[in-house]
């Protein structure tokens, strides 16, 4: 079955999406919304009740997207903490391209005064969903010891950094550089048996000729 045409709401949250993470979310005005909405700009105050409330209703769909997707990987069973993360990875860099968007408000969105409390609780559960997997391979002995929220952040920003590049077309998501960025955002997490370099030989001590 073919799918439904988008509604207003999900034309709105589109132009919300591209407009906000590209022209800004103070530059973009109500006009600019419509229009790239292709509706009259009192529409938009039928679906949500302010320019704010929109950029909410925008970032929290994008969080439990996001979160979505965790859930399906797990729910996919199996696997191991770096296959999960991994796979995760490349979805989100295959979105990347598709719809750069999306991924920005998932993992790159900064102005958090404007965001309410709907959104921090879907930012939360997107921020635990990942921890659950990192927690999870610590458990197994596939990520190092030490604080999960630590390493939750460390691999998130390498993976962020590499979705911003294929968001620019700066990269592929298959781009060497990209599947690179993400073995190292695994790596930095991961635990690795502590190996220590053997004992240097003592120099050997001359010996002196012996007087006949």
């Amino acid at each position: 079955m073919a799918d439904s045409a988008p509604t207003t709401r999900d034309r709105l949250l589109e132009a919300a999406r591209e407009l906000f993470t590209t022209l800004g979310y103070h530059a973009t005005t109500t006009p600019i919304l419509a229009k790239r909405a292709g509706v009259a700009e009192g529409t938009i105050y039928r679906h949500f009740p302010s320019k704010k409330a929109l950029l909410n209703a925008a970032y929290q769909d994008c969080q439990r997207w996001g979160t979505a997707a965790i859930r399906d990987i797990v729910l996919a069973g199996g696997k191991g903490a770096g296959d999960r993360l991994g796979a995760l990875g490349r979805l989100w860099l295959e979105h990347a391209e598709s719809d750069p968007a999306r991924v920005r408000l998932l993992l790159g969105w900064r102005m958090s005064k404007e965001l309410d409390e709907s959104s921090r609780v879907a930012a939360n559960e997107l921020r635990l969903g990942l921890e659950q997997l990192v927690a999870a391979g610590k458990q197994e002995g596939s990520v190092r010891a030490g604080v999960v929220e630590l390493w939750t952040s460390v691999w998130l920003a390498l993976v962020g950094f590499a979705a911003e590049r294929v968001a620019t077309r700066e990269w592929g998501p298959t781009h060497p550089h990209a599947l690179a960025t993400l073995d190292a955002a695994w790596e930095a997490i991961a635990w690795r048996p502590i190996t220590t370099a053997p004992p240097a030989p003592a120099p050997a001590v001359p010996t002196l000729p012996v007087e006949s």
